[in-house]
C-alpha cells in the first residue's frame, strides 16, 4: 500500500513538473509568461496597413506574444491608443508628429526632424526606433513624354523650362495652395512665381488622372502613391528640399522596449528595406493589383528573408 502511495505521489510530481515546463515555455521568445503582449496597431490607409501587417507577421514569426489591431484609425484615434496602452506600437511619420502633435513648423531635414520628435516623445514614454528611408511627402510629377521632351529630372529643371517659355500646365490642390508650407513656400525656395494662366486646381487626389489623360503637364503627387508607377508617371527630384519630410518609423511604448531590448535591431532589419520605390510597388500590388494587404506583406517578408 505504501509503495502504491509513493508511486502515485511520484507520478503526480512528474506531471506537475511537466505542466510547469509547458507554461514556462509560453510568452513568446522570452520564455517568460510575465512578459507583455505586443499589440500592433496601424492607421487605415494602404501604406499604413502594410507596415502594420509586416510588423505583426514579423514579430509573430520571431516568437513574440503579439496581438493584431491593425487598421485601428487615423491620428486622432491611434495616437491616444498608443499613449493609453491600448496598443503597444504602430508606424508614424516624423513630420506628422512634429506638426500635428508638437505644433511645430514643418521640417525639411530628415535627421533633424527625427531627432526632434524622438527626443520629445521620450518624455511621453514613447520610443522611436530607426526610421525608414522612404519619405511620404509631396513631389512634382510629370508624364514620361514631357520629362523626355524637356529633359526634366529635377524640379529645378522644370522651373528653368518654364522660365524659358515652356507652357507647362500645372495642376495642384486648393489645400496645398493655401498651406504655409505649400505653393508659397515652394515658389520662395525655387525662386519663381508660377504663371497663373498655367496653374489650375483640382481635388488633392485627382492630379494623377488629369496627367494620365493629358489635361496637364505637371502635378502635385505623394511620393509613394501607387498611381505614379501604375500610370507611368515620373517624379521629379526635389533638389532644393522644398517639401517637408515624412519618414515613417515604428513607435513602441517604453515598457515594451525595456521588456524586449532586442526589438530595436530586429525592427531595423525591416525598416532599412523600405525606400520609396519599394513601398510604392507594394502599394501598387494592393491598390491596383487588388491583392490583400496581408498577402503582399507576407510575400515581402519572405522575399527578404525575414520570415520563412
Amino acid at each position: 500500500m505504501k509503495k502504491s502511495l509513493w508511486s502515485a505521489l511520484a507520478l503526480m510530481l512528474v506531471l506537475t513538473m511537466a505542466l510547469l515546463g509547458v507554461v514556462g515555455c509560453s510568452g513568446g521568445q522570452s520564455g517568460d509568461a510575465d512578459k507583455p503582449t505586443i499589440i500592433v496597431g496601424s492607421k487605415t490607409f494602404t501604406e499604413a496597413l502594410l507596415l502594420g501587417s509586416m510588423t505583426y507577421q514579423y514579430l509573430d514569426y520571431l516568437g513574440y506574444p503579439v496581438e493584431n489591431k491593425t487598421g485601428l484609425g487615423e491620428l486622432a484615434v491611434i495616437r491616444p491608443a498608443l499613449e493609453s496602452g491600448e496598443i503597444s506600437c504602430y508606424w508614424e511619420y516624423t513630420g506628422t508628429v512634429l506638426i500635428n502633435i508638437m505644433g511645430e513648423e514643418p521640417s525639411y531635414d530628415e535627421e533633424q526632424c527625427y531627432n526632434d520628435v524622438k527626443e520629445w516623445d521620450e518624455k511621453n514614454g514613447i520610443i522611436w526606433l530607426d526610421y525608414a528611408p522612404l519619405n511620404n511627402t509631396y513631389s512634382i510629377m510629370t508624364t514620361k513624354q514631357i520629362a523626355d521632351q524637356y529633359n526634366l529630372k529635377t524640379t529645378s529643371d522644370a522651373v528653368e523650362a518654364i522660365k524659358n517659355g515652356a507652357k507647362l500646365r500645372f495642376v495642384t490642390a486648393q489645400e496645398w495652395v493655401e498651406r504655409p508650407d505649400g505653393l508659397q513656400h515652394f515658389e520662395s525656395i525655387y525662386g519663381f512665381t508660377y504663371p497663373k494662366e498655367l496653374h489650375s486646381q483640382a481635388a488633392l487626389n485627382m492630379g494623377y488622372e488629369i496627367l494620365k489623360n493629358g489635361q496637364a503637364d505637371l502635378g502635385l503627387a505623394f511620393t509613394t502613391d501607387a498611381r505614379v508607377k501604375a500610370y507611368g508617371l515620373v517624379l521629379l527630384e526635389d533638389d532644393k528640399s522644398a517639401f517637408p519630410v515624412y519618414n515613417p518609423a515604428p513607435l513602441f511604448r517604453e515598457e515594451i522596449i525595456k521588456a524586449y531590448p532586442e526589438l530595436s535591431e530586429q525592427m531595423k532589419k525591416l525598416s532599412s528595406l523600405l525606400d520609396n520605390e519599394t513601398i510604392m510597388g507594394l502599394n501598387e500590388e494592393v491598390d491596383i493589383g487588388k491583392k490583400s494587404v496581408d498577402e503582399v506583406a507576407e510575400n515581402f517578408l519572405k522575399e527578404n528573408g525575414l520570415i520563412e
